[in-house]
């Protein structure tokens, strides 16, 4: 992994097949919606495809090995993680 810290996860929706992978790895922060497609639980219940801030998390203190786990576990690479200046960690630009 690069040495710069995830701070923001955004999920394609338009990628995402409801493989329910990053579910697997990561329940704290993936869940699949009634359309089949993996959306982020945030703070107060809210829930969305992103980008959404780590620290608006449902549950932030996941580290950012487990979301880089979840990210690479997704099999249409629709889980993108970005680090505090923007630039794009996972998948690889």
């Amino acid at each position: 992994m690069t040495d710069k810290k995830i701070a923001k996860i955004e999920v394609k929706r338009d990628l995402c097949i409801g493989a329910a992978s990053c579910v697997i790895a990561a329940g704290t922060v993936f869940e699949l919606d009634a359309e089949n497609r993996a959306i982020i639980k945030l703070a107060g219940g809210k829930k969305d495809s992103g980008p959404a801030d780590k620290t608006a998390l449902e549950s932030p203190a996941i580290s950012d090995e487990e979301l880089l786990t979840a990210a690479e576990s997704c099999p249409t690479a629709a889980v993108y993680l970005y680090a505090e200046d923007g630039s794009q960690i996972y998948p690889q630009p």
